[in-house]
């Protein structure tokens, strides 16, 4: 199952997300929007390290996982927040 969801997040930005669901856990996740990671190849790694997770959706393990990926890669959420997009993917599945 495919399901999409669309934000304006808190400050004008705007960010949607594409999981593809299986029975018990998301298959693959897509992020994109006008908010700005540097450097940019670190939102692969985020959608990745989000493939997988367990239905029912942990918003908090999510959060954890995308701040894990964002230390990892010294990489920097602008216009956006982990929190944001953990909350968005917890909203698509509702």
């Amino acid at each position: 199952m495919i399901l999409e969801h669309k934000k304006k997040i808190e400050g004008g930005k705007f960010a949607r997300i594409r999981i593809v669901v299986s029975d018990d856990s998301l298959e693959s996740v897509r992020i994109t929007g006008d908010f700005f990671l540097y450097p940019e190849g670190a939102l692969e790694k985020i959608e990745g390290s989000l493939k997988g997770s367990r239905i029912p959706f942990n918003e908090d393990e999510a959060e954890k996982r995308i701040l894990g990926v964002l230390k990892e890669e010294d990489a920097e959420l602008v216009g956006i927040t982990p929190k944001d997009l953990a909350e968005m993917i917890g909203e698509c599945l509702k």
